[in-house]
């Protein structure tokens, strides 16, 4: 069944292609894109419009960071504690690499603690989404939102996951990290992955939003 299913997804795939479609071959994929968890295309076109403004504008802005969001699987906080902390810790790594006013905000994001998950992909889109209602809810001060989590166990890192949102809540830069980024060495204590956390965002500032949000979810 799960095999005809994907056969189907591909065959759906390529009858659209084949009727006037002008993308590439990305959309013969997006079917499985999005059945894995990635954001409809359209929801893509404005998450690539937004990071191609903040790029132009980043150094420019006044960025609020949120406590980063942190889980153990070997403490009593397994299902996530808020660090201010760790916030002041990326404010104070990206004040180094940018003229933004950086400012760390002392409230956290009112979203529920999220579960575990197997597919990092479909949780950082639902976790997204999640945020974007908060902050279009709650208009916190500053151009953008930034927002870190970053989860582990046996002393390790097992995933980092990124967001930053503009005033609107329109998400605007979102990025997912694991082992296949960043190794199975990573220390989950001390400050590693926010270093981590501040290079990978202050590079991809530099990338071609397509890259960071590829075009039908492809990339």
């Amino acid at each position: 069944m799960k095999y005809k299913l994907l056969a189907g997804c591909l065959l759906l795939a390529i009858c659209l292609a084949g009727g006037g479609a002008r993308a590439g071959t990305e959309i013969l994929f997006y079917p499985f894109a999005r059945m894995f968890g990635s954001p409809s295309e359209s929801e893509l076109a404005r998450c690539r419009a937004a990071d191609r403004l903040m790029q132009t504008n980043f150094d420019k802005s006044h960025v609020v960071v949120m406590p980063v969001l942190f889980a153990d699987a070997d403490s009593d906080s397994k299902n996530g504690q808020w660090r201010g902390d760790l916030a002041a810790s990326v404010a104070r790594e990206m004040t180094d690499l940018t003229t933004a006013k950086i400012e760390v905000s002392a409230a956290e994001p009112k979203t529920a603690m999220p579960k575990p998950f197997k597919n990092q992909l479909r949780y950082t889109t639902k976790r997204s989404a999640a945020y974007s209602a908060w902050v279009k809810a709650a208009h916190p001060p500053g151009d953008y939102v930034f927002v870190a989590e970053i989860f582990g166990g046996e002393g390790i890192v097992y995933a980092i996951q990124i967001y930053v949102f503009d005033a609107s809540g329109q998400l605007a830069y979102s990025r997912q990290l694991n082992s296949h980024q960043f190794g199975n060495r990573l220390p989950l204590k001390g400050d590693a992955a926010v270093k981590r956390v501040v290079k990978t965002f202050m590079n991809n500032l530099k990338e071609d939003v397509k890259i960071i949000f590829p075009p039908y979810g492809v990339g």
